[in-house]
């Protein structure tokens, strides 16, 4: 684009003044703008307000030229040692202008907003202008304008008179102020000499391509008078400034005794336009070219930056009604496929959600008992410390219920760090388990204990020595190895009844996968209409169809598969499962106790097996060839016996167990449960499904959920064309 054709961007006939506080005239077009803001609001649409960055040095008038361009009076003040932030804002209920301060939290006596009138603006701004690289907050709210910000950091401040400003100049809240993207940089010093341009090199290095830079030359009837053009052609080749890409704009402004004296908008917009005129009329005597006139004075300036926020506000219509298209189809197919759910509660497809639910559920058990990666062991895992530490659990107590504490690396309990579930924790549990049995002693035996085991019989026969030690070896044997047994069932239940949770996140984590395959589309999202459906009522229970549809953790699918993403509006069945499940661990676990109880056998059987052990009747006939002589003998003899025994016994019971535990635990759980579990679902009655499934309160809230969709989308229709009346109003206003 030539400099002709980028200049001549700076005037149009399309909609002309919008910003302009005095501009009843488009009292539609901004009805029509409040209207696609509401929305664009409602839908959750970024919408970029534009925002415009005054710069200059001290008394360049850009204070001035920001006061002239919002069209009041806002006295003086004096140097600005902090910004000024103006944010004018679109209220319709405001015919006059609704002038606020924001609260300033590091002043006193300033911590709430503050309304005030149009007078009491330059009073308010001189009591909160101490140095601070916080901004003073004005937010303007009026009938008549488009949102907007309008920023006038502190000036710029060199060391060296005409000199041209660098980067280097700029302290660091001004450079903050010009990085946004959205931010409009309005570059403002005096009208001089193309080469002596003091702020082209530092809009340069700010804005490279200069598509964000806009310059205004100040105090341009005093450059007019000092003669500097010889010929008309001087002149207008100063006014294309030909090193100057971008558009620019050449203002006289009322001087301080000018503005003071303008009490209101009308008197300011009178001296302002009086200036201009006098400009306008110079520049005619002068014989200036008539193409640059759309660039003379404060009106051209203002109509230039009204269309450019008009025309920002104008690309934001197409995205604005695309989303709210999406959220209409979005809406539109949710209604669909609750239709189609409500077609679907039939016995028959229930009993098909139901089998389907069963497999999934079953096969997560499964894999997580033979071993899969499926379950998330860094999320649901756990360490040998982090199982320890559930309520369900704790340590290890011995019969007098001491804890047994232990170093798991010197016991070899393997995988003691690792986070594990399922089969591998189940095996870890053994380990620990095999650990802390190897690890318990019989102690030492009283003389008590000895001579009530031993009771009336002469203490001189063995054999009667053998009996008193197989029966302190049956009952100590007992006593501190049951306590231990207890506890690993009751940590092997606490184990198996966790993957419960597990495998619902396994579910739920392949359903996240399928929906986002499904709704790979960006409009494929939850509108802020539908994120309250069922707010009351029956949309309190738990995954209601229409919400849980939308947000994702539902929707119904085009095949059985699918119809898992619905399975959780059905609570009561699914819990009716997982106590099917729950049943079946504590039937198991009291068959295989039961069969682990063998293992303690009576005194007799163990004082049978001592007279076939090899060594231990070698211990027998040594005793036998001793004379017993006295109490001690006896009791040393017992002692040593029932040591002997007990650790026999000791390994014998904690590999059996551990061997049982393996046969009629985890092995069951693997296929009998799918037996157990499947069986009883296959054989439900329709009624009995149907009642599983709550049929007739299911269909309730998915009809209650259908009217309210309907509701919506109705909703969204209205709105679509609403929103199609308002967006031709704005693009084509009418005054």
């Amino acid at each position: 684009m030539d400099r002709i054709d980028r200049q001549s961007i700076a005037k149009s006939t399309a909609i002309p003044f919008p910003i302009n506080f005095d501009n009843h005239k488009y009292n539609d077009m901004y009805k029509a703008y409040n209207k696609i803001m509401i929305l664009a609001r409602d839908l959750n649409t970024q919408v970029e307000i534009p925002e415009f960055v005054f710069i200059g040095k001290e008394g360049s008038g850009k204070s001035t030229l920001l006061e002239s361009f919002i069209g009041f009076p806002m006295g003086d003040s004096g140097s600005n040692l902090r910004p000024l932030q103006l944010s004018m804002i679109n209220n319709l209920s405001c015919e006059k202008p609704l002038i606020t301060f924001k609260r300033d939290r590091f002043l006193k006596n300033f911590e709430v907003d503050k309304v005030v009138a149009l007078g009491e603006i330059s009073g308010e701004i001189q009591k909160r202008n101490v140095q601070s690289s916080t901004p003073i907050k004005i937010q303007i709210e009026y009938k008549y304008c488009l949102n907007m910000h309008l920023i006038e950091p502190t000036s710029i401040v060199t060391t060296q008179p005409n000199r041209k400003i660098s980067v280097e100049d700029l302290d660091e809240t001004l450079l903050s102020y010009t990085k946004p993207t959205n931010s409009l940089l309005v570059f403002v010093e005096a009208a001089i000499e193309p080469e002596n341009i003091e702020m082209l090199d530092l809009a340069k290095k700010l804005d490279p391509k200069l598509d964000r830079s806009i310059f205004v030359f100040n105090k341009f009837s005093e450059f007019l008078a000092k003669g500097t053009f010889a010929t008309p052609r001087d002149l207008n080749r100063y006014l294309g400034i030909p090193n100057l890409d971008a558009p620019t704009f050449f203002t006289t402004l009322p001087n301080n005794e000018q503005r003071l004296k303008c009490t209101n908008k009308e008197e300011l917009t009178t001296a302002c336009d009086e200036l201009q005129a006098k400009d306008i009329e110079n520049l005619e005597h002068m014989q200036f070219d008539k193409r640059y006139e759309r660039n003379i004075g404060l009106t051209s300036l203002r109509h230039y930056l009204s269309e450019l926020t008009w025309r920002r506000y104008q690309e934001t219509v197409p995205e604005v009604l695309k989303r709210l298209r999406g959220f209409k189809k979005n809406s539109e197919e949710q209604l669909a496929k609750l239709k189609q759910q409500l077609d679907g509660m039939n016995a028959g497809k229930l009993r098909v959600i139901a089998s389907n639910y069963v497999m999934e559920f079953l096969q997560g058990i499964e894999k997580l008992i033979v071993g899969t990666l499926e379950g998330n062991p860094n999320l649901n895992g756990q360490t040998l410390v982090e199982e320890k530490a559930q309520d369900e659990t704790g340590e290890w107590y011995d019969g007098n219920h001491r804890p047994i504490y232990f170093d798991e690396r010197t016991w070899n309990v393997q995988y003691h760090d690792s986070k594990l579930y399922g089969g591998q924790q189940f095996e870890r549990l053994l380990s620990e388990f095999k650990a802390v049995t190897e690890n318990i002693e019989l102690g030492e035996l009283s003389a008590d204990e000895v001579a009530s085991s031993i009771g009336s019989n002469k203490p001189t026969n063995v054999s009667v020595l053998a009996w008193a030690a197989s029966d302190l070896a049956q009952k100590k044997t007992k006593e501190v190895l049951l306590p231990l047994v207890d506890q690993l069932f009751k940590r092997e239940i606490y184990i198996l009844r966790r993957l419960v949770d597990i495998v619902d996140r396994m579910i739920e984590n392949k359903k996240k996968a399928s929906f986002r395959r499904q709704a790979s589309s960006p409009m494929f999202e939850s509108s802020p209409l539908t994120l309250g459906l069922r707010a009351n009522g029956m949309g309190e229970r738990t995954g209601s169809p229409a919400t849980s549809s939308i947000n994702g953790s539902g929707g119904i699918g085009n095949n059985a598969n699918d119809s898992l993403v619905n399975i959780e509006d059905h609570p009561y069945f699914t819990h009716s499962i997982k106590e099917m499940y729950f049943r079946f661990i504590d039937q198991v676990v009291q068959s295989c106790k039961n069969k682990c109880m063998d293992e303690f056998y009576t005194t007799k059987l163990i004082h049978w097996d001592l007279q076939n052990n090899a060594e231990l009747k070698h211990l027998v006939d040594q005793t036998n060839k001793t004379h017993i002589s006295s109490g001690k003998d006896t009791h040393q003899i017992v002692s040593t016996l029932a040591t002997k025994l007990f650790q026999e016994m000791r390994t014998r019971i904690t590999k059996n167990i551990m061997l049982k535990c393996y046969n009629f635990f985890l092995i069951p759980m693997q296929n009998e449960l799918w037996r157990e579990v499947q069986g009883k679902i296959t054989v439900l009655s329709d009624s009995m499904l149907e009642e599983l499934f709550e049929v007739s309160i299911t269909k309730e809230g998915l009809k209650e959920d259908e009217r309210h969709l309907i509701t919506v989308v109705n909703q969204f229709q209205q709105q679509e064309e609403n929103f199609l009346l308002a967006a031709n109003q704005f693009t084509h206003p009418t005054n």
